[in-house]
This record gives C-alpha cells, structure tokens and sequence, in this order.
C-alpha cells in the first residue's frame, strides 16, 4: 500500500544491523508464539482499521495484519526510524492492505477519528516521560468514538499501571482494564482503554 514520509530530522535512535537480525531471528521463531497471542488478545473481527504505533520491525504487525487481511481491515503502521521502516516493508510485502508512516505521529499527517483501533506494544517507556502525554492525546484523537486503546509495556521500565491510567484519562480515554502479569518474555503491564463516545 502507500507509504508516507515527513521531511524531518534523522530518528534519533536508529537499529545497528546486529540489532536488526537478532530482533527479526527470534521475532520470526521462537517469539513468534508471543506475539501471535498478543494479536489475538486485541479480538480485532478483521474489518477495523488499526494504528500500530511504533512498529518497529514488523514482527508484532505482520499478526495484526494478517488478522486483518480477508474482512476488509486496514493496517497503518508508525515508526520514527528509518531503519526499521525499511526492515517492516519486507516483513510485511506480502500484505496489500498496509501502509507506512515514516515520521513523529505529533506531524504525520494521518486523519483524526479514523482508527477503530491504537495499538502500542513495547514503545511508550521509550518515549521520554515529557513526551508521553502529547503522544498519547494524539493517538487518541485518531481513534474514533468509542474505539480501543490497547498497549502493552515491559514493567519495571519507567511506567507505572497509575501512570497510564493518568495519561489515558487525560486523553479522554476510559479505562477497561490496567493489569500487571507475566508472559513469555517477563512482567508486562496490559492497558485496555476505550475512547469516550
């Protein structure tokens, strides 16, 4: 599908090319498992349209995309690196209904209350804690009315479930559920919120 780029300055984390083989070589095999059940968790009926922010090198989108694929869905895909962005083109070629968005979500240019669904998996403890708010109201106003929030982060890692829920509400999200638990990488922090109507 399409792709769309800002002119903006260089990411400033870009993927070593080490990095690139290890994350695709256990994304592809033995974590593949992990994150086919996060794709089924978001219970995506195959019709919505999904924001996935920060999607890295595709390894997590390539199961929400296929999730998607014959019921009419629609996958955008988010990165701020354009390392990653051109490792997720091939890990995702074989999929039509998926575009790319190069750049900071705060400056891409993708419309408002167009999503049904945000999905964040593994990014936002990345994101300096002065940047998370204005990050988290932007994705929200992507989502339409009464569409889904849904995030995952490794505990221990700078975000607390309180914090989340503060950012969440302060975007004019609802929160569903915040929990803590374990899953096959180690403690997670699960966030399921839902945009007030």
């Amino acid at each position: 599908m399409k792709s769309t780029e800002q002119t903006l300055p260089a990411s400033t984390y870009e993927p070593s090319n080490i990095e690139i083989r290890l994350t695709l070589s256990l994304g592809l095999t033995i974590l593949s498992p992990y994150y086919r059940s996060f794709a089924h968790s978001l219970s995506l009926q195959g019709c919505e349209r999904v924001l996935d922010f920060g999607s890295g090198s595709g390894i997590c989108s390539r199961h929400i995309a296929a999730r998607l694929q014959n019921s009419g869905g629609q996958l955008a895909c988010v990165d701020i690196s354009r390392g990653w962005m051109n490792v997720i083109h091939k890990t995702l070629r074989s999929y039509n209904h998926v575009s790319y968005h190069l750049g900071h979500i705060t400056n891409l240019d993708l419309p408002d209350a167009a999503f049904d669904v945000v999905v964040i998996h593994y990014v936002l403890h990345d994101i300096p804690a002065a940047d998370r708010s204005r990050v988290v109201n932007t994705l929200a106003r992507k989502l339409k009315p009464g569409g889904r929030f849904i995030l995952r982060e490794p505990q221990n890692e700078g975000l607390t479930c309180t914090e989340l829920k503060q950012l969440a509400i302060s975007a004019g999200l609802s929160s569903s559920r915040v929990i803590t638990r374990k899953v096959f990488i180690g403690s997670v922090i699960d966030g399921n919120f839902t945009k007030k109507l």
